[in-house]
């Protein structure tokens, strides 16, 4: 019975466990119940979440394409509007040149009718006098087939048309020489002086040449040059001076114009300028023979403290031949005789009769300014630096820039080889001047004596080229000065005996360490240090005669390079001078051009 209770009691027990364990799996359960029932509802919620993000991603991509729209609109309106700028720009330039355009064809069309209203009587009394200059309408009034009347009648109309005007009473004295009315012509000069001298002593000049009165042509044209300003030389005055210097209006004038630029260049310093220094004796400086650098090499080595003075002197004494050079190709041998073509005295005679007075040119000026305008497209700017280059190209020359550039700078000018010739003659005491005083300060510069040395050797020897220098003594003194330089440097190499027996002591310390030592690092390093002493001894006792043997080669090959530049630049020598003496003596030959070239007066 006792063995059923305990089995009845084990029982017990079990069913109280599994009972136990039903309640625990019960309560797990339920407990994993509420977390599956947890775990649904948070997948519902980030289930709800994902489409709530879905949503926000789609309204982000949405407002980026918007917000990218947006800006590819602010582009295009941003396009638009810069080019809408620039088309306004456009515009407004195009508007402004427009009117400017429109304005100065309307002042355009004003002014031409002003000009004919005002000067159209002066074309035609230029029309008028271009006719009566014209060899053929003389022919045409001898031989009957133009009435003389007639021309008096024309003439006498430009004078009524124009009383203020020069050239009307100037084409009545024309027609009055065409009738002979003597008497008549002289009271219509009158009246012609008494407008304009200048232009009216001009007229006449250029006129009586054509009519072959040349006496009279010179005392008008010495009439003229005395009547005109030499400081505002017009391009009239150029080709009058070609015709002058071409004997077109006959010897006379030729002389009368040379008589009066001489008197002009009198009263001008042509030693010196508003602008400097002087003209002439700057170009002729740039006229010199410039000594190459290469040159004379040697004799520059033997006299490198004074070379350059030497260099500018010889360049200095070049100048007078350097002048007679470019004088003898700018200007040749002028004719024996002259042809008087006519060419310069009727080119200078159109443009005389076709010159405007100072309002016609003022309002010409203006007129001109307005068609360029109007070419230019209603361009300001533009057609101011047009007109402004034509007035610079107009400006009158002063005397002092004529001669020179004459001479000088024949491209500048506008200027026959005649009229440069004439030009030269009254230029030409100043460039003699110029010349001289060149070759006074070459002479100056010219030593007696010439210094010549190399580092180790000086000596003095005449600079004469005639002088004869016997070369081989300076040639032992300069190799006995190298050579005694070279025994200094080699008696100054010595044996160091502290550094050779140093060397022999270490080197048999080193000697006796390897044999005592044993076998092993410390034996190596003692055999090296004894073979690295010894030799440094050897080094320290070779060194002596090897450093003086290579100074002795040193001196003899520097001895024979001195004794050749200095044999080279003695001959140097006697050409350098000779041919300085030889430029001073061009002064001479320069003189003697100027005589043949003018014979008639001092050449000087």
């Amino acid at each position: 019975m006792s063995e059923r209770f305990e089995i009845d009691s084990l029982d017990g027990e079990l069913g109280d466990v599994f009972r136990a364990l039903a309640a625990g799996q019960e309560h797990q359960d339920e407990a994993l119940g509420t977390v599956v029932r947890d775990v649904g509802s948070l997948h519902t919620t980030i289930s709800m979440l994902h489409a709530e993000i879905a949503g926000v991603r789609s309204e982000i991509a949405e407002v980026t394409d918007n917000l990218r729209n947006v800006a590819h609109a602010v582009q295009v309106v941003d396009s638009s509007v810069t080019q809408l700028r620039d088309t306004f720009a456009d515009f407004t330039e195009r508007y402004v040149k427009d009117q400017a355009r429109a304005a100065a064809e309307a002042e355009l069309a004003q002014l031409t009718l002003d000009w004919q209203s005002r000067f159209e009587q002066r074309r035609r009394t230029r029309a008028l006098a271009h006719g009566l200059v014209h060899e053929l309408t003389r022919d045409a009034v001898k031989r009957g087939v133009v009435d003389a009347a007639a021309v008096e009648t024309c003439a006498a109309e430009r004078l009524l048309m124009e009383p203020s005007y020069w050239l009307a009473p100037a084409v009545v004295a024309l027609a009055a020489r065409h009738r002979g009315e003597a008497e008549k012509a002289r009271r219509a000069v009158s009246h012609a002086y008494s407008l304009d001298p200048a232009k009216s002593n001009l007229f006449f000049a250029l006129t009586c040449s054509r009519l072959g009165e040349f006496k009279e042509a010179a005392r008008r044209m010495d009439q003229y040059l005395r009547s005109i300003d030499s400081y505002a030389l017009d391009e009239d005055f150029q080709i009058v001076l070609d015709a002058v210097a071409c004997r077109e209006l006959g010897d006379d004038a030729h002389t009368y114009a040379q008589l009066a630029m001489k008197r002009w260049a009198g009263q001008l310093d042509l030693a010196r300028s508003d602008a400097g220094p002087d003209l002439v004796t700057g170009h002729l400086w740039k006229l010199r023979h410039r000594v190459p650098e290469e040159a004379f090499s040697e004799l520059g080595r033997l006299c490198a403290k004074e070379w350059n003075q030497l260099r500018r002197g010889l360049e200095l004494a070049s100048v007078p031949a350097a002048a007679l050079e470019y004088l003898q190709e700018q200007f040749p041998p002028e004719p024996v005789t002259w042809t008087e073509s006519g060419t310069y005295t009727e080119g200078a005679l159109g443009a005389l009769i076709d010159r405007y007075g100072p309002e016609e040119r003022a309002l010409d000026r203006r007129m001109e300014y307005l068609r360029r305008v109007i070419d230019h497209g209603g361009d300001v700017d533009a057609a101011r630096r047009s007109v402004g280059a034509d007035d610079d190209a107009r400006e009158p020359a002063d005397l002092r820039t004529l001669l020179v550039n004459a001479v000088f700078v024949p491209r500048s000018v506008l200027l026959s080889d005649e009229a440069r010739r004439l030009v030269l003659r009254t230029l030409w005491p100043r460039m003699l001047e110029a010349a001289q005083e060149c070759a006074d300060r070459a002479q100056h510069l010219l030593p007696r004596e010439l210094a010549i040395g190399t580092a180790e050797w000086s000596a003095v020897v005449p600079a004469d080229p005639c002088a004869d220098i016997d070369a081989e003594p300076l040639v032992a003194e300069l190799t006995g000065a190298i050579e005694e330089r070279t025994d200094r440097q080699v008696d100054a190499v010595q044996l160091n005996r502290v550094r050779l027996w140093g060397a022999g002591v270490l080197t048999l310390v080193a000697v006796v360490l390897a044999f005592i030592t044993e076998a092993g690092t410390a034996r190596a390093v003692c055999a090296c240090l004894s073979l690295g002493f010894a030799g440094w001894a050897t080094h320290e006792w070779r060194r002596v005669p090897v450093r003086r043997r290579e100074l002795r080669t040193e001196g003899s090959g520097l001895a024979r390079r001195r004794a050749r530049m200095l044999r080279l630049g003695l001959e140097q020598r006697e050409e350098f001078f000779d041919t300085w003496t030889a430029h001073l003596q061009a002064s001479d030959a320069l003189r003697t051009w100027g005589a043949e070239t003018w014979p008639v007066e001092d050449g000087t």
